[in-house]
């Protein structure tokens, strides 16, 4: 009886034996099998602008790679893009919060790289429409009666190259325009902010009054950077000239 009860021991050892084995089998071929992925994308960096972000990056050097896949959004919306593009402008982001980018390369059979993610906050209208506009007032400069914006550079705004201003300065009663036109920054060959402008206007006349409407196109600042996209700034200003 004793050696029937060693038997079965045996017999049930080696049945359990031949079950692991084949366990370890099944892991080393799944290893065997492991895909190897396209490669991950790599240095992203985003610019915001006007309810819009800019991304770049740098794409992987390995044979896999084909494609980008871009998801973003709390809906995961996505952008494909056929070839292995290094930037892209996505546009639409106007619900005034965060977004979420995750950027993979996809290999021809559609299989996602690891992400590399980042997380950036748009320019909104709401952040738009809190920008205080630059004062204007009349100066006289050499004896030149001048219209005079300050103000024009702030913590949350910087008028820069390519910024601008557009002017009509009319009558009182605004039955007449006396000028208009815009008022470049020409001075200006770089990001650098300035913060006032000075317009020569000869045509005003002593003891006069007059409406200055204008707008200023300036770059909005997030964290102490200077935005990609400029945005309309509306002012008006009564001035008297003495």
């Amino acid at each position: 009886m004793k050696r029937k009860y060693i038997y079965i021991v045996g017999c049930l050892l080696s049945f359990i034996g031949m079950i692991g084995c084949e366990d370890m089998d099944d892991n080393y071929k799944q290893y065997l099998e492991e895909y190897n992925y396209s490669g991950k994308v790599t240095s992203v960096r985003s610019y915001l602008g006007f309810e819009r972000v800019a991304l770049a990056w740098d794409n992987p050097k390995d044979q896999k790679s084909k494609h980008i896949l871009i998801e973003y959004g709390v809906d995961k919306q996505q952008k494909i893009f056929d070839y292995l593009i290094d930037s892209v402008v996505i546009d639409g982001l106007d619900t005034g919060t965060g977004f979420d980018f995750a950027i993979y390369t996809l290999d021809n059979a559609g299989n996602r790289s690891v992400p590399a993610t980042i997380t950036a906050l748009p320019i909104s209208q709401t952040m738009v429409d809190n920008l205080v506009p630059p004062t204007c007032s009349y100066v006289k400069v050499d004896g030149v009666p001048s219209v005079y914006w300050a103000g024009l550079s702030a913590v949350s705004m910087a008028y820069c190259k390519y910024s601008y201003i557009d002017y009509k300065i009319v009558s009182e009663d605004g039955d007449k325009v006396i000028t208009e036109g815009c008022l470049e920054n020409e001075n200006v060959t770089s990001l650098d902010r300035v913060n006032e402008l000075t317009l020569p206007a000869p045509e005003l006349s002593k003891g006069s009054t007059y409406y200055v409407n204008f707008t200023a196109y300036v770059y909005p600042v997030s964290s102490d950077i200077v935005t990609m996209d400029s945005v309309p700034v509306n002012g008006r200003t009564r001035i008297i000239i003495e």
